[in-house]
C-alpha cells in the first residue's frame, strides 16, 4: 500500500506543485485548502504525513497542528512563507 501524504496549503499554484512532486514519487497525495478542511481530512482517511502551511485562511496552522496532534501521532511538516524586506 502506498503512503499517504495530506497538503494543507491555501495558496493553489503551491498546491498543485507539491502534489505533482509527491506524486512523481509513488505516494498518494490528499489535498485541503483550509485548516478545518485537512482536520476533517485526517479524521477520516489514513494519513502517514502532513505538509501544513502556517498562514492558512480559516485559522492559524499552529492551531492546525495542536488540533491533529492532540489526537494523532502523525509527522507534521510546517512550511513559513518567505518574507523578504
Amino acid at each position: 500500500m502506498n503512503k499517504s501524504i495530506l497538503v494543507i496549503e491555501d495558496e493553489e499554484d503551491i498546491r498543485d506543485i507539491l502534489t505533482h512532486y509527491i506524486k512523481k514519487e509513488g505516494y498518494v497525495v490528499k489535498e485541503a485548502m483550509d485548516g478545518e478542511t485537512g482536520i476533517r481530512l485526517v479524521e477520516r482517511e489514513s494519513i502517514d504525513l502532513i505538509i501544513l502551511d502556517l498562514m492558512l485562511p480559516d485559522m492559524s496552522g499552529f492551531d492546525v497542528c495542536k488540533k491533529i496532534s492532540s489526537n494523532h501521532k502523525i509527522p507534521i511538516l510546517c512550511s513559513l512563507p518567505s518574507v523578504i524586506s
